[in-house]
């Protein structure tokens, strides 16, 4: 018996022509199965193509948000740079600050007996000492990483970063306005005379009624201190002479300025071995001990000035 064939007939309306296709059922069968073959492998192609995309979306987004990561941690890493460097100026300024105690309490201990002049505007900074020198770190905040999402710490760590140099800030400016109250109180000791001018006996109190050479009456400006004559006498404390001469009343004189307020005379002098305007330290020689002018005997005749009045020199002598 003759197999059985199958006809597929395909119109063409622009043509009216009917084309025959004779299939087995064989080759048939083989069409049926390439059709669902390429269907198959053309869904596949399809679902990858897909899911390609899909991939490289995500990949996309994955690239952006890592970039955004390095951002982040960039910008952590200058704030904690710049947080290093404010942290290494604080101990710095604080070793500054702890070398500027010492040295105003060795000061203080050697002019214990003088009344240094108070600056004004001080008692708020004085008050801060206390507190800056007993400031503690910054908290640490304890965060779990496994408790907090990302954007969560990441906002926690900008406000953290930020309160810090807030912190850092304000120690800065407080360690600076205790340095300048220490510079002060430092400059101030440092005026302030505390040395003997010279080693002898005292022959004549501050406070006691004189007689001049006119024969007026006065009081006394200083202490007379009693030496030989020639012996060397030395500045009380660092300064620039301002006179280097003869007067009338102390014959040969020598001032010396030592800064906020303070000056010492020398009077009754026989040598002169300074000049004005030359700077002076603390225990240098300025001349040696006489007689000249209104003296009855080889002595010092030493003042202590503040604002140009005389006070106690035995005050600022420890």
């Amino acid at each position: 018996m003759p197999k059985k064939a199958y006809t597929i007939l395909i119109f063409s309306q622009k043509a009216a022509e009917v084309k025959r296709l004779i299939l087995s059922p064989l080759a048939l069968k083989i069409s049926i199965c390439l059709l669902a073959l390429l269907v198959v492998v053309g869904g596949v192609i399809i679902y990858d193509y897909v899911v390609y995309k899909k991939k490289v979306l995500e990949l996309k987004s994955l690239r952006a948000e890592t970039e955004a990561q390095h951002e982040e941690i960039r910008s952590f890493q200058e704030k904690i740079t710049v947080l290093e460097e404010q942290m290494n100026k604080l101990k710095e300024m604080e070793k500054q600050v702890e070398k500027d105690l010492k040295e105003v309490a060795e000061l203080q201990k050697e002019k214990k007996k003088a009344v240094v002049p108070a600056k004004k505007k001080n008692s708020q900074v004085q008050k801060q000492t206390e507190l800056i020198l007993k400031a503690s770190k910054p908290p640490e905040d304890k965060v779990s990483l496994l408790e907090q999402e990302r954007p969560q710490l990441v906002n926690r760590l900008h406000s953290d970063l930020v309160e810090l140099e807030k912190k850092a800030f304000q120690r800065e400016q407080n360690l600076k306005e205790l340095q300048e109250f220490l510079q002060y109180q430092k400059s101030v000791l440092l005026a302030t005379p505390s040395l003997w001018p010279v080693i002898g006996r005292i022959s004549s109190v501050f406070g006691e009624s004189r007689t001049s050479s006119s024969g007026d009456s006065r009081t006394h400006k200083g202490i007379d201190i009693c030496v030989p004559p020639g012996t060397p006498i030395l500045a009380a404390t660092d300064g620039i002479v301002t006179f280097s001469g003869t007067e009338s009343e102390y014959g040969r004189l020598i001032v010396i300025e030592h800064g906020h307020g303070f000056s010492t005379a020398y009077g009754h002098l026989d040598k002169l071995l300074i000049k004005a305007g030359e700077k002076v330290v603390k225990g240098r020689v300025i001349g040696t001990a006489g007689m000249s002018g209104n003296s009855t005997g080889p002595h010092l005749h030493y003042e202590v000035r503040l604002n140009n009045s005389p006070v106690k020199p035995l005050r600022f002598m420890n």
